[in-house]
């Protein structure tokens, strides 16, 4: 009976390669909410989990990468942060489009991610302001002010998130093709 619960040496180094990616999504959802939730960065308040889900999900592909943004991206959701839900369908949805798309049309590539992060970080943000905006909470002038900062200060984490998820995803072997 026990021998049938053996864990080969391949499969204690893919565990290894998701407890990293899951420290890492943890430590910007950290960085995030408790050293940046009352200070800015550059004048915004900088957004490190879509570029943590994004940048995971393209390396590892629609699949297994798919998987891990619908557990952040629920997480996320239940941590309570504002239009929870927005975040729910937009940090899942997208970057697993996006990986479909880099593995049939596009070569997984530094500058595809760094384009895929922007759009998703523009599209959540983007749909959470004008929610906002339509229940009254914010003024339409702001968006120059506050979205498209937040955008661009959360997209200059990319390069020193997308290298760190490039070196994790060589740990063990390749999985087996489909």
């Amino acid at each position: 009976m026990l021998d049938k619960l053996y864990i080969t040496p391949k499969q204690w180094m893919h565990i290894l390669r998701w407890c990293l990616y899951s420290l890492l999504f943890l430590a910007a959802m950290m960085l995030q909410t408790v050293v940046f939730g009352n200070r800015t960065l550059l004048g915004a308040h900088p957004n490190f989990v879509p570029v943590v889900i994004v940048c995971v999900c393209l390396r590892e592909g629609p699949e297994r990468g798919g998987l891990f943004a619908l557990i952040c991206s629920l997480v996320w959701c239940l941590s309570g942060i504002d239009y929870g839900t927005v975040s729910l369908a937009v940090l899942t949805v997208l970057p697993v489009l996006c990986a479909v798309l880099t593995r049939t049309f596009v070569t997984n590539r530094y500058f595809f991610s760094l384009l895929v992060c922007l759009a998703t970080l523009f599209a959540e943000q983007g749909v959470i302001f004008f929610l906002r905006w339509f229940f009254g909470d914010l003024e339409l002038s702001r968006f120059l002010t506050d979205l498209l900062p937040c955008v661009l200060v959360s997209t200059l984490s990319h390069p020193l998130i997308y290298p760190i998820v490039k070196r994790v995803e060589k740990i063990g072997d390749s999985y087996e093709p489909i």
